[in-house]
């Protein structure tokens, strides 16, 4: 069974779910990228997928809501 990480959608194409897999990835603890760039590299790939408008309502979701989720990184 496929996991779906595109939140409030249900189930999506492979290839949005993997933009959406990404942004996961990004946000968590092991993310690498800022909030601005993990919002905009979802954007980004969703515009890629053929999607603009969805990646617009993702990207401003992600910026109005998404500090609640961020992970905030640890530096040594």
């Amino acid at each position: 069974m496929t996991r779906h990480y595109c939140t409030g959608l249900g189930p999506v194409s492979p290839g949005t779910n993997s933009c959406c897999q990404q942004h996961d990835h990004d946000y968590g603890a092991k993310g690498t990228v800022s909030r601005a760039e993990a919002d905009r590299r979802l954007r980004h790939c969703m515009i890629a997928q053929g999607k603009p408008v969805m990646a617009w309502l993702f990207w401003a979701a992600c910026r109005a809501g998404g500090w609640y989720f961020w992970k905030e990184k640890t530096h040594d």
